[in-house]
């Protein structure tokens, strides 16, 4: 019994690795293939990761990774170089204005959080990494938007209704696209209580080298702290860390 639990967790070890190396996707009879398995016993293993959400299958039948295996491995984020990058610029910003810091990264329709660094201050807004919010209620996610072409966008929320979390969430996909065209003027996104009554964010994306969005800061804080002034200060000092992350993106 025991020697077959482990064979198992070797096979889907190997298969998640396989997937890694393949972010294009694979189909069943390339896996099978590729690591000696009967068909029946690839497409059982495949479906038990597909539902873990470790896995999921596309309408063409290839198989991907999904971002929860990213979020197992959350707390080992910090040994890459990339996010000791992110990190870094951070924690400068954080030092100029004490308010709770986010990273993320885009997860389908969501922002998957994978940083942060908290305020000191007896009220801030407080939340945890690895949890997920949707892209058009949060500072990082219309970031994100607004570094998409339009097209993109609406294929995005293509049939999904925009739920309102709070009395201010934006509910129009017309309106969304509205904002999202003056956050790519100023390259700074702003979300007032549309996600959590009495807490409001700026927020920007950062690009790769091919210009396409790969990470998303952002400053939250509560509401009545959140004034024209804060959120020109912030949003120059988001700005310059964007610039900086980028051109180090650039050159890795």
């Amino acid at each position: 019994m025991a020697e077959a639990v482990n064979r198992s967790l070797q096979r889907g070890l190997q298969l998640l690795e396989l997937l890694s190396e393949h972010p294009e996707g694979m189909e069943l009879h390339e896996i099978c293939k590729a690591l000696e398995l009967p068909k029946s016993s690839g497409h059982n293993l495949l479906q038990q990761l597909v539902q873990s959400r470790y896995v999921w299958v596309s309408s063409h039948g290839k198989y991907r990774l999904t971002l929860k295996t990213f979020e197992v491995g959350a707390s080992a984020v910090h040994a890459t170089e990339i996010s000791q990058v992110l990190r870094q610029y951070m924690q400068e910003v954080f030092a100029v204005c004490n308010e709770t810091m986010h990273c993320g990264v885009l997860s389908g329709r969501e922002v998957l959080y994978i940083d942060k660094i908290e305020s000191t201050q007896s009220i801030r807004m407080a939340s945890h990494v690895g949890i997920r919010m949707p892209l058009y209620a949060t500072a990082m996610g219309k970031a994100f938007l607004a570094a998409m072409p339009d097209e993109a966008v609406r294929t995005l929320f293509n049939g999904v209704s925009l739920a309102p979390l709070t009395e201010h969430t934006i509910t129009s996909l017309d309106q969304l696209m509205e904002q999202l065209r003056e956050i790519r003027q100023t390259g700074i996104a702003v979300e007032d209580q549309e996600n959590a009554v009495n807490v409001s964010c700026i927020g920007v994306a950062i690009c790769d080298r091919e210009g396409k969005p790969a990470y998303a800061l952002s400053i939250s804080a509560p509401s009545f702290r959140v004034n024209g002034a804060e959120i020109s200060a912030w949003g120059k000092l988001l700005l310059r860390a964007k610039d900086r992350i980028e051109r180090v993106l650039k050159a890795l």
